[in-house]
């Protein structure tokens, strides 16, 4: 049987959306990748990137048993594990919450939407998830009251579920244009940022780590919906999981892109295994 080789010339470093990548888009499960989990972090770090809160990916970490950095509510926020630095250069936009650092990227906090975005009601019918009721929030997202009640936990967006015409999303996204805001699609809701992307907050992330000058980086990143699109488009690899609700993301990027055969969780295993091969990084 063969085991993990640690490739020692590299830093791997995963990126990963969790929702409909890293979890099953319907049950949210991924108990099944918890062993490949417990292999891979070994030779790599696994940094989630997701519209998930705070407190939804701490308590992720936790069961996964790992302790690395992550990106909040699709790039708004980085949060780094206290002991994550040796020394922080500049302490801008910096903030402590439990054990962690966190590293703002967004202008704003998510009520900041409500009272940008309210007057929008009166041409268009869409509610904030805020604004939804527990049971009609659990219809939409398939999520338990305890795991709903912590994506609610939100510091820095508020999601908005559309109820309108389709074809009126378009006048929606010229007019929050105008207020130099922007949308992107997950799995269930449309997302608003100002300033931010998952993308921006990746490059913001690997410029403020460390680097080892004796290795050269490797970056994965794993995503499925359109908001994966910034992160997907700037790491080395690109591994789009099948989403069986939507077609394939079309990237920029030529080359080093892998569409994966399954749905998540395998569709991630199966795309980390297939970019480990092209490595030499064997198991």
């Amino acid at each position: 049987m063969l085991t993990y080789m640690k490739n020692l010339d590299k830093d791997i470093i995963i990126f990963s959306d969790i929702d409909g990548s890293f979890m099953n888009h319907n049950d949210y499960s991924f108990e099944e990748l918890k062993p490949f989990v417990d292999k891979i972090s070994q030779i790599s770090q696994i940094i989630f990137v997701s519209s998930k809160t705070y407190t939804e990916i701490i308590k992720l970490k936790k069961k996964l048993k790992i302790s690395f950095p992550f990106i909040v509510e699709n790039g708004a926020c980085i949060f780094f594990p206290k002991n994550y630095f040796k020394k922080i250069k500049s302490k801008i936009n910096f903030f402590e919450i439990g054990d962690h650092i966190g590293c703002k990227i967004s202008k704003f906090v998510s009520s900041d939407y409500k009272i940008r975005l309210n007057f929008l009601k009166k041409e268009f019918n869409f509610k904030f998830f805020s604004e939804m009721s527990i049971s009609n929030s659990k219809k939409i997202t398939n999520l338990d009251s305890s795991n709903l009640i912590d994506s609610k936990k939100r510091m820095f967006t508020d999601p908005i579920f559309w109820q309108d015409k389709e074809n009126k999303i378009f006048d929606f996204q010229s007019r929050l244009k105008d207020l130099h805001l922007k949308t992107s699609y997950g799995g269930r809701f449309i997302h608003v940022s100002d300033n931010f992307n998952k993308g921006k907050s990746i490059r913001k992330l690997l410029n403020l780590t460390n680097v080892n000058q004796n290795k050269t980086r490797l970056t994965i990143s794993l995503g499925d919906s359109n908001n994966d699109v910034s992160m997907l488009e700037i790491t080395d690899y690109s591994c789009i999981v099948k989403n069986i609700k939507k077609k394939n993301l079309i990237l920029k990027k030529s080359t080093n892109k892998y569409y994966s055969k399954s749905i998540a969780p395998e569709g991630w295993k199966e795309s980390l295994i297939q970019i480990f091969k092209k490595e030499k990084i064997y198991f």
